[in-house]
């Protein structure tokens, strides 16, 4: 009879330790300059704060050059297959899940794609950014599903690779309200 306890005892044991390891929490995958290429407009993508990913639910991970290009996949693909979106902090370039990010948005802001989002940690931070920059929207992850996606058509898309200057600009619309003139923000690194 002990026996038999003691095998009962075991497994309960075992399932309770199984429990607590679930699932790996999803992690980003490392951006190859050079080789990734965005899952939109096949532009290269740089190892940046403009890269975004997207964790599929069957394992793949797509590569964006910007955030709006990671938005318009989802947009034409549903977001049922989509396990986790990935972005990166403007000023340190680290990983962060999209949901728990903040972002500020002004059709000036300097993007591969025009789109001009960037994202930050928190919302202490992107308000900084914010005044710093005398311009741009505070936005939380839920406001980017109402937001217009626009793109400001008269940046540069090229990534300074003249080869590929205007490629891309083939997704996205071009709205009169984004044409305000290409004023690139300045990145400052502390």
């Amino acid at each position: 009879m002990k026996k038999w306890k003691m095998a009962i005892i075991s497994l309960f044991g075992m399932g309770l330790l199984l429990m607590g390891c679930g699932k790996e929490e999803a992690q980003p995958v490392a951006i190859q300059e050079g080789v990734d290429k965005c899952d939109v407009c096949h532009m290269m993508v740089a190892n940046d704060h403009n890269a975004t990913q997207i964790l599929l639910n069957d394992g793949r991970a797509l590569k964006f050059d910007d955030i709006g290009c990671m938005n318009e996949w989802a947009h034409q693909n549903g977001v049922e297959h989509v396990h986790t979106q990935f972005v990166r902090d403007y000023n340190t370039d680290e990983w962060l899940k999209a949901e728990d990010a903040s972002f500020v948005y002004d059709a000036s802001f300097s993007t591969p794609m025009g789109y001009g989002i960037h994202s930050f940690k928190d919302k202490a931070t992107a308000e900084k950014f914010v005044q710093e920059q005398g311009k741009g929207t505070l936005m939380t992850y839920a406001d980017l599903s109402n937001h217009g996606w626009a793109r400001n058509m008269t940046q540069n898309h090229g990534h300074g690779d003249a080869n590929h200057a205007g490629e891309g600009q083939q997704h996205g619309t071009q709205d009169s309200n984004s044409m305000h003139g290409n004023t690139d923000s300045q990145k400052t690194h502390n």
